[in-house]
């Protein structure tokens, strides 16, 4: 059996300033479509509206989004939060649908 180097989990930010251009549209179906190749896909709803969420079958719940996690009190960062998912080896992509705005939550995105 030949040896195989691990890859490098990737992390994808789909993010554009203004709303309605098909962020949430492309994270997803995006997502969907890497899924049915074989790859590992973790999609990650940055945006507080949680369209993202809703858009794949999963309820949205009051108070229980990325959002409240990332500005709470410890404030870590999409890098810090998304580290240990890296590290573990369980995806080979992670996809970042962001926020309509360049702010606190689409900056992190970027660094992540």
């Amino acid at each position: 059996m030949p040896y195989t180097v691990p890859v490098p989990t990737k992390i994808i930010a789909v993010a554009n300033q203004k709303g309605g251009v098909g962020k949430t549209t492309t994270a997803i179906n995006l997502a969907a479509c890497l899924a049915a190749m074989g790859k590992r896909v973790l999609l990650v709803d940055l945006d507080p509206q949680a369209n993202s969420t809703s858009g794949v079958g999963v309820e949205k719940v009051e108070g229980g989004s990325v959002y409240e996690a990332l500005l709470g009190e410890g404030q870590v960062t999409d890098r810090a939060a998304l580290q240990p998912v890296v590290d573990s080896g369980r995806y080979d992509l992670v996809l970042v649908d962001c926020p309509p705005s360049v702010g606190i939550l689409t900056l992190n995105a970027f660094a992540a």
